[in-house]
């Protein structure tokens, strides 16, 4: 019965958004004030929370509150506008200029905080989207399809940080490992060994996130691009 709540909670939340019931900024009630609205329990509402932000109706902020993502979209238009551009930029004659060192170093600094982010803000939704991605990746053995998987984790990783800007800055980290050089270097240190132990290293990952410990996650994160830094150059 709670899942049936849930639903009908979730379309009355939907229905108030879409007429515009909500404040100026766009927040939610608490989930202490929506349960108390609908006398429900809270896991009921969040459960109903969850639907919607798997929907992109709406976005949680870890201290701030759950918010319509409309209103982000409005806030951050202009920077969704400028993607294309970066992208093109990237593409013609800044990434010559960058050196593989240089974009794993750039990982290192960011995506160990992308994946405390996603620890603390995803949904079980995005819980099983990795695991479905990380079983892909396992089950493949040829090269280029498990960078496909290996590059759509680390790309929901940036999702779930919920964060526009940030999601901008995977686009063009995405530009740089599609480089030819880049590729060319991983087709050299690919090998069955190498794929196990990443297919470990983000299983550590999809744990932490899944036991909600942003500490944990990024420390496994460390851990994984130390390993992809070895290893490429090294070579």
């Amino acid at each position: 019965m709670s899942v049936t709540l849930s639903v009908r909670i979730a379309d009355q939340l939907r229905s108030d958004i879409q007429g515009g019931a909500f404040s100026r900024d766009g927040r939610l009630p608490t989930e202490r004030d929506l349960a108390a609205r609908f006398d429900v329990a809270r896991n009921t509402v969040r459960r109903a929370i969850e639907n919607l932000r798997d929907e992109g109706l709406v976005v949680c902020h870890v201290g701030r509150g759950t918010f319509i993502a409309r209103q982000d979209t409005f806030q951050t238009a202009s920077l969704a506008s400028t993607a294309p551009s970066l992208a093109k930029a990237l593409s013609a004659t800044v990434i010559a200029d960058i050196s593989p060192r240089d974009l794993i170093e750039a990982r290192l600094m960011i995506e160990p905080a992308v994946a405390a982010a996603a620890a603390a803000n995803a949904t079980e939704g995005d819980i099983q989207k990795l695991l479905h991605a990380q079983a892909a990746s396992a089950a493949t053995e040829e090269m280029e399809e498990f960078e496909h998987h290996d590059a759509e984790i680390h790309k929901l990783l940036f999702a779930m940080a919920q964060n526009q800007v940030v999601i901008l800055v995977d686009d063009m980290l995405a530009s740089l490992r599609a480089n030819a050089d880049w590729l060319a270097a991983k087709r050299r240190a690919y090998s069955p060994a190498l794929k196990a132990r990443y297919v470990a290293q983000h299983a550590d990952i999809i744990e932490a996130i899944r036991q909600r410990s942003p500490k944990a996650a990024r420390a496994a994160m460390v851990v994984h691009l130390e390993e992809v830094r070895r290893v490429l150059l090294e070579l």
